[in-house]
């Protein structure tokens, strides 16, 4: 009897793994009436089949299983048809991943079918790429030349656009996840596309995932990416994230590394700037802002910061140039106007106290520096004027036009602006 019991069995499963092997055929079968008609019942029918088929024990290890799955929702993923595409909302996740199990269980080697594609490290991955070029014997050579000659790369682009959405959304963990995936599967197809590697680079460094984000800016930089002008920002973004970091060194030598390969590029230029600011490098800034004027005649931030410069630097006919300049291509220029009239200020100021200073038997050198410093002051008056309109709520602007008026005799504008301040 027991015998019979297991010739029983054996008939059973038998006749269970026909059934999954029709499964196989039927999707296959599907997928082929799609093409013709164009039908989403079909996709569905296809669909429905093949994830029967995936769930028996002998039919998921069959590379044919994967492959004929993949092309199933590559169809839905690349159908125009709103009916097509709502057969499976993860239609793409579930194509790619069914492509990358058939491209390893495409391989005779038992070992090799065990690879995973997607392991986080990539050791499997090279494993993969190792096997292939050896000319390993598998099931089916076509398999392997349709999925990464021409399905990884369409998937690829997919990837792409989703991550695009997501950026666009704020989604920066997910839009890094999404250019991840397309540039695996870029490079699985034999290409490396550097405009998904920087988008990468940037959603990663959004989503503060600081240390992915610094590994490939340094691979852009070696590839000396810089399509639609953004090789400039792949060393600020280097040196933004050290300076976050607290590394200030780090994140100066970026600039420094840009402004070698940029020479010319203001941005870095201003970056550079700022440092040289910060640490008193008055010289250096005054040549970084030389050249960053010479390239951008009409910028007034530009003259403004060299009229800073200057006026450190003690030269300050020319940072009254400066000054002067910004104004003119930036009328309501507040920074520039209130450092003008600031400067006129102190002038006045300056020889107000050198009087005061005065024994009272030099009273015609008294009211030479009398009459100096009431010039001064009435030339400083309209700038603050215009400082003070431009900010009126800012009390020091407000308070130094209270003491001009009233060392230029303007009592009642004094008392005036005092009222709104006191």
């Amino acid at each position: 009897m027991k015998k019979y019991i297991l010739i029983l069995a054996a008939v059973v499963t038998t006749s269970v793994v026909y059934g999954q092997k029709n499964k196989v055929v039927s999707a296959y079968n599907y997928n082929k009436a799609f093409s013709r008609s164009g039908k989403c019942k079909e996709l569905a029918s296809g669909v429905e089949a093949i994830n029967l088929a995936i769930e028996h024990d002998q039919t998921k290890s069959w590379a044919k299983t994967w492959y004929y799955r993949g092309n199933l929702y590559y169809n839905i993923i690349a159908s125009k048809d709103q009916e097509c595409k709502a057969i499976d909302a993860e239609a793409l996740e579930k194509c790619t991943d069914s492509y990358l199990k058939a491209l390893v269980l495409n391989f005779d080697d038992p070992e090799l079918k065990k690879l995973d594609l997607q392991k986080e490290d990539g050791s499997d991955l090279m494993k993969f790429f190792t096997a292939l070029q050896s000319n390993p014997k598998v099931d089916d050579e076509m398999y392997t030349g349709d999925i990464m000659g021409r399905k990884l790369p369409g998937l690829a682009g997919e990837y792409a656009n989703q991550g695009i959405g997501k950026f666009g959304k704020k989604d920066y963990k997910g839009a890094q996840e999404s250019f991840g995936k397309s540039m695996l599967l870029a490079q699985m197809g034999g290409k490396l596309d550097t405009m998904v590697l920087y988008n990468t680079a940037l959603a990663s460094e959004y989503a503060e995932d600081y240390d992915m984000a610094k590994q490939l800016y340094d691979a852009l930089i070696g590839l000396k990416y810089n399509v639609d002008g953004n090789g400039p920002d792949l060393y600020r973004s280097m040196s933004r994230i050290y300076k976050n970091e607290g590394n200030k060194e780090k994140a100066a030598e970026y600039i420094t590394m840009g402004r070698k390969a940029y020479p010319d590029n203001n941005n870095l230029i201003v970056e550079e700037l700022e440092g040289f600011l910060q640490s008193g490098k008055h010289e250096e800034a005054l040549a970084n802002l030389n050249t960053a004027i010479t390239n951008d005649e009409k910028n007034q931030v530009l003259y403004f910061a060299r009229g800073t410069v200057y006026e450190n630097l003690k030269q300050e006919d020319k940072a009254v140039a400066d000054y002067k300049k910004a104004l003119e291509l930036k009328p309501d220029y507040y920074d520039a106007a209130f450092n003008l009239g600031a400067y006129y200020f102190n002038m006045g100021a300056d020889k107000i106290n050198e009087s005061n200073k005065l024994s009272l038997s030099e009273t015609k050198k008294y009211d030479a520096l009398k009459a100096a410093a009431k010039k001064d002051f009435e030339t400083a008056v309209p700038f603050v004027e215009k400082a003070h309109q431009l900010n009126p709520a800012d009390v020091g602007t407000g308070n130094m036009l209270i003491k001009l008026y009233t060392h230029t005799g303007q009592y009642d504008k004094a008392k005036e602006i005092k009222a709104k301040f006191q």
